[in-house]
This record gives structure tokens, sequence and C-alpha cells, in this order.
């Protein structure tokens, strides 16, 4: 296992994956100053790669695993890649002792996941990069339901619906353009997309356990479910409901979640980037969706890096990344994948 890393010396981080979200990431990592320092981003992809490196300052570029951990002495990795790349990543890494941020999830399926756990356990560090529970407004709905504001939960839902799959006025579709990686997921909406929000509520709710999931992929040339709905329930029996889709005409492509709390003294509401107290002490919150959105890498990253210097426990390690891949598992176990296609 990786000693504590001294604060006096910048920590020395390279990044696996120059894709998309990969810039929110290197964002997140210079907004720690001095602290660290990105040394090499790796991608086989090397104009994405060195499109990366020029934008952030990066040094150094390579295009697999083995060349960069030849060449550089890092003590961190932040993998940033396709989920099918994790494993090898995170394996090649606790290898040499390197601690690792990974992102969600740490392999496309539980198995993979629980496998590859077992197999870097106690080799060094390693912290799953689920950033949506760190978003601003649910760490402050956090907060009021520890400080008992809402008392026990009894009803909780929890919404995404974009119409980011299907085409807009000028025959676009923005969530392809984004992440075109997504036209041939085969499991899209839960493992891809609402993974998401059911670590969101496992962190609002405590522990959860699926009860039924419907699935339906309703967009010819996407392979993976494009509308999901996970029916879900809290140690105490609460009902609590996970719903998604990206192809919801007349949606916006990316507006943010809306979710719903019953609690049995208050309510709590997020809705139009608003978050709403609902009860005997009113109060609300307005959020700018794109801050939020980077700052939750920022918080996840720092996070991260202050667990490395202190010896603190992640919040997201691997078993709390993987009770949240069990509910994703669950969730298709509980679909019936075989309902007739509906046609775009």
């Amino acid at each position: 296992m990786a000693a504590l890393r001294e604060k006096s010396k910048p920590l020395k981080v390279a990044l696996a994956g120059a894709g998309m979200i990969s810039c929110y990431h290197l964002v997140g990592w210079r907004n720690l100053g001095e602290r660290v320092r990105v040394v090499a981003v790796a991608d086989p992809d090397a104009a994405s790669a060195a499109k990366r490196a020029g934008e952030f300052s990066i040094p150094h570029v390579y295009r697999d695993a083995d060349a960069m951990f030849a060449a550089e002495a890092i003590d961190a990795l932040d993998v940033a890649s396709p989920r099918q790349t994790h494993a090898a990543w995170v394996e090649a890494a606790a290898a040499r002792g390197i601690d690792v941020l990974c992102q969600k999830p740490l392999t496309p399926t539980f198995a993979e996941s629980e496998a590859l756990v077992r197999r870097v356990k106690g080799k060094s560090r390693l912290m799953a990069h689920e950033n949506w529970r760190f978003r601003p407004w649910y760490r402050e709905l956090k907060r009021w339901i520890a400080a008992g504001e809402l008392g026990d939960v009894l009803l909780a839902r929890m919404a995404m619906i974009t119409s980011g799959m299907l085409p807009d006025a000028s025959g676009r579709r923005p969530s392809l353009e984004r992440q075109p990686f997504m036209q041939h997921e085969q499991r899209l909406m839960i493992a891809e997309v609402l993974i998401h929000h059911l670590d969101v509520m496992r962190f609002l709710c405590g522990e959860l356990s699926v009860v039924a999931a419907r699935v339906g992929r309703t967009i010819a040339d996407v392979r993976g479910e494009t509308v999901a709905a996970i029916f879900l329930e809290t140690a105490s029996a609460a009902p609590i409901e996970v719903i998604g889709t990206m192809a919801a005409p007349g949606h916006p492509s990316r507006p943010p979640d809306r979710l719903e709390i019953v609690g049995s003294r208050a309510s709590a509401t997020f809705t139009d980037s608003e978050l709403r107290l609902l009860g005997a002490a009113p109060r609300s919150r307005s959020y700018d969706k794109d801050r939020g959105y980077q700052a939750s890498f920022d918080s996840v990253i720092a996070h991260f890096v202050d667990c490395l210097e202190t010896g603190a426990p992640f919040e997201t390690d691997a078993a709390e990344n993987l009770a949240t891949l069990r509910l994703v598992e669950d969730a298709y176990a509980a679909a019936n994948l075989h309902r007739p296609r509906t046609k775009a």
C-alpha cells in the first residue's frame, strides 16, 4: 500500500484517456494549484492526447500504459478512458503501487468489478470517480438530511428526462455529438446514465434494494436502452423511484435532474436548478448548472488528494462503488429486456 503523501511535494499525476470528459478532469487538477502536477497524458489517439497536453501544459504524451509507466515516476493515476479499459489501467497502476482515481464504473459489469477489486486489494488505493453525488446541490441536501431537517425518508423519486438522442432543429443529436460511444453501448440508460442517479439516491436515502425495473430500446440505430424506470426501496421499505430517458420530444437536451424527497418532518425538491426545503421552515437556493457540473469534478479530485495526504478513507471507495454497481446489475436482472422494440 502506498504511504501517505507529503504535502510539501506536488503530487505527480498521469491521466489515462483524452476524450470529452478528460477536460473536466484536467480543470479539476489545475484548480488544485501547486498541490499537484499533471506530468503525462496517455491515449491511443495520439492527436487527442497531444491536444489535451497542449491545452493544459502537460509535458509528456503516450499512446499506451507500458510506455508511460516505463518513462514516468508518478504518484497517482486518473483513469478517464472508456470503461472497457479501466481494469487494465487500474491493475497496471496497482502493480506499481500507484494510487488510482477511476471513472465510474470500475468495469462494465459488477462481476468484473468485484474480481478487479480482489486482484488489486492491498497494492494501492483505489477510488471511484462518482462525481454526481459531489454536485453542490446534493451536498447541501445531504446536510439537511443529516441534520434531521427532513426526518425519516418516506418517499423519493428522481428523473433525468432529455431529448439528447433526438435530432434537434438542425438535425444534430446532441448526446451523440457529445459522447459518440453511446450509440453502440449495449447497456446504456442504466449502466451509463442512471448509475449516477442510483448512487445519488444511495447517498441521500441510505442503502437500497431493487424491487422492479423496466427498460425500452426506442431508437432504431442506438444499440442500448434509451428509457428506463427502476423501482427500489430503503431498508425501512420506503419507496424510491429512478427514471430516465434521452428520447423525450420537446425536452431540452441537457436539463438538470428533477428530485423530490418526502420526509416525516419536511420535504425537499430540486427542479430547474433550484433546491427547496418545504415545510415549517422553508428555504431555497439556486445554482448554476454548468458551474455545478465542473464543481463536482473539482470536489472529487480534491477529496482524492486530501485522502492521499491524510490517510482518510475515500467516500467513494471500491466497496461503495460496488454497492452502486450491484443496483445496476439488479436493475438489469429485473428488467424485461425482451419487450417489443418501439420504432423511432
